[in-house]
């Protein structure tokens, strides 16, 4: 028998991440469970990412300081021939709004490349076009303030363009979009480097919704209105926010408007809900208890009792 000590094993928690958005003031937090609950869209089949492709998701997330709740990234699931796959892609907007607080970006112009009637090609501004003329490709320019010569990209239609989705429908915008990916990406690498539009990579047709928060439910007789999520589609429903009352409530979001409303920190309506035991005291934030056992409930039932809490936590 061996003599050797033996080792224990260290129990590792779930990655997660702090930082500040690129052009935002608000800290954002990432971990695993929110990535593979909240944000990653699971494939047709209903699998969710792999931890190992959520931590990749949000170490890309924390180095380019994106915000996958506004909209700046996805996480597209997708069945492929070995089974579920994940691919990480960033949104339009993104490019544009980092271009944007960019000091030498002094504007962008892009179109399509046509063929005409008589054989001949020709680029036009926009995405509009005859019915005649036939688009091929697409271009973009990006203007700088004080660097001599501009960054031109032109980029053709059959390299880039897929058999299904708004490829068949709009490949003129399509297009478009590529070429101004391509030539911001060449142009502010610093910022924009390694990131690509879901147009962009090989990534079946998947409906993709950013969270919109629709409108408020009425609590308490009207006395306050807290935000509601908007229903998302069935392929990226969060698990830990269930819709209890009317379709579309979110416990989360309410506790943090109505914490708002009474001038309270939601760090003393968590330490108040351990105190009360509650809950057990680890949730650090109002998402990490809505991903905890019987969380979402928790938080359901204190938004329902409201007055009750904030009057026992004043005393």
């Amino acid at each position: 028998m061996s003599d050797k000590p033996i080792q224990s094993v260290e129990k590792r928690e779930p990655a997660s991440v702090e930082y500040i958005p690129y052009g935002a003031q608000d800290k954002i937090k990432l971990s695993v469970g929110i990535v593979q609950n909240l944000v990653a869209v699971k494939t047709k089949s209903g699998k969710t990412c792999s931890d190992r492709d959520a931590v990749k998701f949000l170490a890309m997330c924390q180095a380019k300081r994106m915000n996958p709740f506004e909209g700046d990234c996805f996480l597209i699931g997708y069945d492929a021939k070995d089974g579920p796959a994940f691919a990480l892609v960033t949104a339009h907007q993104t490019y544009l709004k980092r271009a944007e607080l960019h000091p030498e970006f002094d504007g962008l112009r892009s179109g399509v490349i046509v063929r005409c009637a008589d054989g001949t090609l020709k680029d036009l501004e926009g995405d509009f076009y005859e019915e005649d003329q036939q688009v091929v490709g697409g271009w973009a320019t990006v203007l700088f303030k004080n660097r001599k010569q501009p960054m031109q990209k032109r980029l053709r239609l059959s390299r880039f363009q897929k058999p299904f989705g708004v490829w068949q429908e709009d490949p003129a915008g399509m297009i478009c979009k590529c070429a101004e990916a391509d030539a911001l990406r060449s142009s502010f690498p610093t910022m924009l480097g390694g990131l690509y539009l879901r147009e962009e990579v090989e990534v079946p047709s998947v409906s993709v919704v950013k969270p919109d928060f629709g409108p408020s439910k009425q609590l308490f007789n009207g006395v306050t209105d807290a935000p509601a999520i908007q229903p998302q589609p069935e392929a990226s429903s969060p698990d830990p926010e269930a819709k209890p009352e009317g379709q579309g409530f979110n416990p989360v979001k309410t506790i943090r408007s109505l914490c708002k409303l009474a001038k309270l920190k939601e760090a003393d309506v968590l330490a108040k809900l351990a105190e009360d035991g509650t809950t057990d005291g680890s949730a650090a934030t109002l998402e990490d208890l809505a991903l905890s056992p019987n969380g979402s409930d928790i938080l359901t039932a204190l938004a329902e009792s409201w007055p009750d809490f904030v009057a026992r936590l004043k005393e």
